[in-house]
């Protein structure tokens, strides 16, 4: 399986119960990312391991830097720069754009 490398504006969901501002569960954590294929526009589900390098979301918005390795052998197919997907983990946690795939 191969690994894909991304790091990716996302804005978290904020909570309905109007809790605290939403944040990742951990600074790396396992997630499942939601993406469409660009032409198809089949949905499918990866998974990936989600490290933030924000200490926390700006203030005035819920919007972190945040890093994905994403497994899949037809991630590329999916993850792309300008690409939209959303972080899931037993829910909607938010939504991103990928702005770029860090080669290793």
């Amino acid at each position: 399986m191969k690994r894909f490398k991304y790091q990716t504006q996302v804005t978290l969901t904020p909570p309905h119960d109007g809790g605290p501002q939403a944040e990742l569960p951990g600074p790396t954590c396992r997630m499942v990312i939601r993406a469409r294929h660009r032409e198809t526009r089949v949905t499918k589900m990866f998974s990936a391991l989600v490290s933030s390098s924000d200490a926390e979301p700006v203030v005035s918005s819920s919007t972190i830097t945040a890093t994905m390795i994403v497994l899949g052998d037809d991630a590329g197919d999916y993850l792309a720069p300008g690409e939209r997907f959303v972080l899931w983990r037993g829910g909607d946690l938010g939504s991103g754009v990928v702005t770029r795939r860090i080669f290793v």
